[in-house]
């Protein structure tokens, strides 16, 4: 049996992407299957949203809080030569003197102007992104368009938790497709035109994307969810 050192990382650093903690998504064993063989060589992980239970949680998490993030201390010690860069609403800059290698930017994934400064930031040769946000559809498709570009070739951009949208989010902001039949239609070809998406955005991705897969109905025992999330590789 495969034997995952993410996800005892997880578990062990408390972060839901394991199989203890909170929901219990399990996302780490699929990690480590997709990273396991570029754990030295990966340079640069960027995710979006630090830590669990954030502004985006049911009665609302406040914005101004200091806390850690189990998914940053997880990954530092998975990569032990990547530079970790982490993107919240909340500020984080206080892990940067815990953790030499991260680096981190403080921005709403709805801010078109903070996602451009997050990608000058970072560069074009990422090796993984992940948007682990605030999950609302409209934050998830303006971080695609905005952020996919900083991608290096072959790189893989990770959309988590396509089964829930906060509704209370989702209520404030431009109105935008469910982000995973957004997707549906971009992998049938066409693409949905929308608040975030124009003809010529929809274009330039279907260029840059090698494969895009969904995956849906990731039932894991004790989770209240059926676990969705997507796999975009950049050509």
């Amino acid at each position: 049996m495969f034997s995952s050192v993410l996800n005892r990382l997880a578990n062990r650093h408390g972060s839901d992407k394991g199989s203890t903690v909170a929901d219990r998504h399990r996302y780490a064993q699929l990690y480590d299957v997709l990273f396991h063989n570029e754990r030295e060589g990966t340079r640069k992980v960027l995710e979006l949203g630090l830590a669990r239970g954030g502004p985006e949680a049911p009665i609302g998490g406040a914005v101004e809080r200091h806390c850690g993030s189990p998914s940053v201390a997880m990954w530092i010690e998975y990569f032990p030569n990547a530079a970790i860069y982490g993107f919240d609403i909340s500020d984080f800059a206080h892990l940067e003197e815990q953790f030499g290698r991260f680096c981190f930017l403080r921005g709403d994934c709805g801010s078109a102007a903070d996602l451009s400064r997050l990608a000058a930031m970072v560069g074009d040769d990422v090796d993984i992104i992940i948007d682990d946000a605030s999950h609302a559809s409209f934050h998830q498709q303006m971080a695609l368009r905005e952020l996919f570009g900083c991608l290096r070739s072959g790189g893989l951009y990770v959309i988590e938790d396509l089964h829930w949208q906060p509704p209370h989010i989702e209520s404030r902001l431009p109105p935008a497709h469910k982000t995973i039949e957004w997707l549906a239609a971009f992998r049938e070809g066409t693409g949905l035109l929308s608040s975030v998406w124009t003809g010529d955005a929809i274009q330039a991705l279907f260029k840059s994307v090698a494969s895009a897969v969904v995956l849906t109905d990731l039932q894991v025992p004790g989770s209240r969810y059926r676990n969705s999330l997507a796999l975009l590789r950049k050509a």
